[in-house]
């Protein structure tokens, strides 16, 4: 049986694999609704998108000529039954939005409205959960993919389906990355089909093991308020994939974050002086100490495309 979907959707690999199983199932994709903040509406500038065109969800609308509209947030957009009514879907999958669903599309949908999860629910609900579990230490038991119901609660629904992907089957970030998206591709274009036409059933959560983690502001990243210990394990962690970042020192007019890759050296205690931002260092005062943080260069950024090629390159035969 065919099922027509409104998606919602970011440019992201486990979305656009996602989508291109859901059409190479066979079903429908009726439109895909973005809100004005949504990565969709932004100017594509991904080289890689032009060489792995099935990798970028802007290829996949284009190549499939899917309606994209641009709405008002969900919850501040009360014709949204209306227009899923006009499109005549019957399904609402979510492939990494951003938007909270409101309870009246939740209700039109009932349990037809779905969310491709990137983490073995109930572990790691809520927003950022892979950056979470690195920096915990938990990706080799966190890490993978659920499918599960939409409910008024965040990523409580009951579970379709889920497969584990551990970071530690994977040799670098991007090539978890890859791994993951394929394995949302495999649930969405083959469990999911099983549970909309009713010869699958969801499981509850089990709820003595649920874990909403939502990174707070500054925890995920090196600045002021940040002990030497609580550095190192970043380093150690968020470092190595190319995650880490310093917040921009007091008294520096950049906005936004520094890229950083590693601790080059640490000075001593703090020295109550102002930081110090330079073309491949910055350093500053955090809790305990004097450090100088290495930014990352043109080198560093080279080697991450290149990564991310590799990656697509190695997994092109699962697209």
């Amino acid at each position: 049986m065919n099922h027509r979907a409104i998606v919602l959707a970011e440019e992201t690999w486990i979305a656009a694999r996602a989508l291109s199983a859901w059409l190479e199932a066979g079903h429908v994709v009726t439109e895909i609704w973005c809100g004005d903040g949504s990565s969709l509406t932004r100017p594509l500038r991904q080289p890689l998108a032009l060489a792995f065109p099935e990798w970028s969800v802007r290829r996949v609308i284009r190549r499939h000529r899917i309606t994209v509209r641009q709405c008002p947030l969900l919850r501040q957009w009360p014709a949204a039954v209306d227009q899923a009514k006009a499109t005549r879907a019957d399904v609402l999958v979510n492939l990494l939005g951003l938007q909270i669903i409101p309870a009246p599309l939740l209700d039109y949908f009932g349990g037809r409205a779905l969310n491709v999860h990137p983490a073995l629910l109930p572990l790691y609900r809520g927003a950022c959960p892979r950056l979470a579990m690195i920096a915990d230490g938990r990706a080799a038991e966190a890490g993978g993919v659920c499918v599960h119901v939409l409910t008024p609660g965040i990523d409580e629904g009951p579970i379709v389906a889920a497969q584990a992907v551990p970071f530690s089957t994977a040799s670098d970030y991007a090539d978890w990355d890859a791994r993951l998206a394929l394995a949302a591709a495999a649930l969405v274009g083959g469990e999911v089909g099983e549970y909309l036409s009713g010869h699958r059933t969801a499981r509850p959560q089990a709820e003595a093991l649920a874990l909403y983690r939502k990174p707070v502001p500054g925890e995920l990243e090196i600045g002021t308020a940040t002990t030497l210990a609580q550095a190192r394990r970043l380093e150690a962690t968020l470092g190595r994939i190319d995650r880490l970042v310093c917040k921009p020192p007091t008294g520096t007019t950049r906005r936004g974050l520094y890229h950083v890759t590693r601790i080059a050296r640490v000075v001593g205690p703090p020295a109550g002086r102002p930081p110090s931002v330079g073309l491949r260092s910055i350093t500053l005062d955090i809790v305990d100490a004097r450090v100088v943080l290495a930014r990352r260069s043109v080198r560093d950024r080279l080697r991450v495309q290149c990564t991310a090629v590799a990656a697509l390159r190695r997994h092109r035969r699962g697209a």
